[in-house]
């Protein structure tokens, strides 16, 4: 065997070694914005069959569940059975809520309770022998922004590997920023349900203390008729233009408060690392 060709053969046996390498991954996640929080967050460890977000796709239903609503399984919202991203990556159900599922081609988990702005989470994942790994968690109050990162290889050299990550937003629904408030004026045309989570119009979590928008008036990127909002998409998968807001609480194009809801990416911090065998 020619000395190149030698050299070839050992580099693909030590990257197939590498692939192969059970590992368990320490995870440090930080929430780098001032007023936006972020939903439970999804981790995941997979093959190269899976692909739960790419930039400049269209999202699946998934993806739609967990960046309007927050909705990763079953746990959280029942109704979603069958569409979300507990659906996709299959399994039967967690076993409790954060628990790790595990299936022939993917890891994955929900690690629970929100994250507020300018805090840090710590957690332990079992990446098992898969080659990649994926996160993803929404932004509230958004319609439809979330936090991701889109199958980076999984680490097996022990050391810290830190990424920044930008927000995405899913184009599953129109940024029309408008929220309900307390009285619940503005409801989704055609079904009567009030604004905000997933296939409803509206910014899920937004504050209780807003006043909404006239009944008859326009938001950012909807019309609301007599008090309904006919909801839309908006394109495929692409990095979120930013909320608009305003300072009007009364009134305006905004149900978000300029001075607090915007951000600029990156918006969250993630380190991993493996540690030393």
């Amino acid at each position: 065997m020619k000395l190149r060709n030698m050299v070839a053969a050992a580099v693909l046996s030590a990257s197939a070694v590498g692939s192969a390498q059970a590992v368990t991954l320490d995870i440090e996640f930080t929430n780098l914005t001032k007023g936006q929080s972020f939903t439970p967050r999804l981790l995941v460890a997979h093959d190269g069959s899976e692909d739960l977000f790419q930039v400049g796709e269209t999202a699946t239903r998934g993806l739609a569940w967990l960046a309007e609503a927050g909705v990763i399984d079953d746990f959280q919202d029942p109704a979603s059975a069958g569409s979300n991203f507990q659906a996709e990556l299959g399994g039967t159900a967690p076993s409790a809520p954060n628990a790790l599922v595990q299936n022939p081609t993917n890891n994955w988990q929900r690690f629970g309770g929100l994250l507020p702005p300018s805090q840090t989470r710590t957690y332990v994942f079992d990446a098992g022998d898969f080659e990649f790994f994926t996160m993803a968690s929404m932004l509230i109050p958004t319609n439809d922004a979330f936090v991701g990162l889109d199958s980076i290889r999984v680490p097996t050299e022990p050391g810290t590997y830190t990424f920044l990550l930008n927000a995405y937003d899913a184009g599953t629904e129109l940024n029309d920023e408008l929220g309900t408030g307390p009285d619940q004026t503005l409801v989704e045309a055609g079904t009567g349900l009030p604004l905000g989570g997933y296939a409803v119009p509206g910014v899920a979590g937004a504050p209780t203390s807003i006043v909404p928008v006239p009944t008859t008036g326009t938001g950012v990127a909807a019309q609301a008729i007599n008090g309904e909002v006919i909801d839309g998409t908006d394109g495929p998968v692409h990095i979120h233009r930013n909320v608009l807001g305003d300072t009007d609480d009364a009134g305006g194009a905004s149900d978000l408060d300029s001075r607090v809801h915007r951000w600029l990416n990156p918006v969250a911090r993630l380190v991993i690392t493996v540690p030393a065998q």
